[in-house]
């Protein structure tokens, strides 16, 4: 478990340091800020809400690259076959990675939590510290179950595909694109509309960028960011490298 969380330690500063990361986060805050001058000077026509929906809208974009590239860069660089020959476990590693993955969705949480409560305090007079305490930790919770879900989804994308870009492609297509192709469909076949409402897939906006963290919301995250991470750790245990 220690050697687990020193990896998970060592990826996440290499993760913070990346100028894809850091050119990211600055420019959802910039969004961000944008959609907080918005609500501020449109209080009537955008909503307070609307500055963590989008914000949550862009941070997903950089939460699945990241979250792609976090395993498969060391296929895109050739580093694979030395970082999983060391002293560590493969399935250390692998847990280790996704558990990075976690630790900066909870660093974009906690910023969008900041950026949330700054709206509230310039846009409403609904407001109190108690208040902007439980909403920031409720972001940082969500983004933190968010990110193992993605996480294990891009890891085990990547044991499989052994590169960062078909791995993130996935991730859009099966975050963005397949809830609305699935709803067109569930239109004529009303049983797989209620499933609908048990695939992460087709529940994500409304957790990460409506705060539904309802208890079946988390529920489902958890169980599939678990069935993931079983079937990568099981697929790269088996891959020869």
């Amino acid at each position: 478990m220690e050697r687990m969380m020193n990896i998970s330690l060592i990826e996440l500063k290499k993760i913070i340091r990346k100028k894809e990361f850091l050119i990211g986060v600055l420019m959802i805050l910039l969004m961000g800020g944008g959609m907080t001058y918005g609500a501020y000077i449109f209080p009537k026509n955008f909503g307070v809400q609307n500055v963590i929906a989008f914000y949550g809208n862009f941070a997903s974009v950089l939460l699945m690259f990241i979250a792609a590239k976090c395993l498969g860069e060391e296929f895109d660089l050739k580093t694979v076959t030395f970082v999983f020959t060391s002293r560590s476990k493969r399935w250390q590693i692998i847990s280790g990675k996704i558990i990075s993955i976690v630790f900066a969705n909870i660093v974009v949480g906690i910023l969008g939590g900041l950026l949330y409560d700054v709206a509230l305090i310039i846009c409403t007079d609904n407001w109190s510290v108690e208040s902007l305490v439980k909403s920031t930790l409720k972001i940082v919770l969500i983004y933190m179950i968010y990110g193992f879900a993605i996480g294990a989804a891009a890891v085990m994308f990547t044991c499989f595909i052994n590169t960062t870009i078909t791995p993130f492609v996935c991730l859009i297509v099966l975050f963005w694109l397949m809830p609305g192709i699935l709803r067109i469909i569930a239109q004529k076949i009303p049983a797989l509309a209620k499933a609908l409402d048990y695939l992460v897939f087709c529940i994500s906006d409304s957790f990460l960028m409506y705060q539904d963290s309802s208890v079946k919301n988390i529920v489902v995250f958890m169980l599939t960011g678990l069935v993931f991470s079983a079937i990568g750790l099981i697929a790269f245990e088996r891959k020869d490298l």
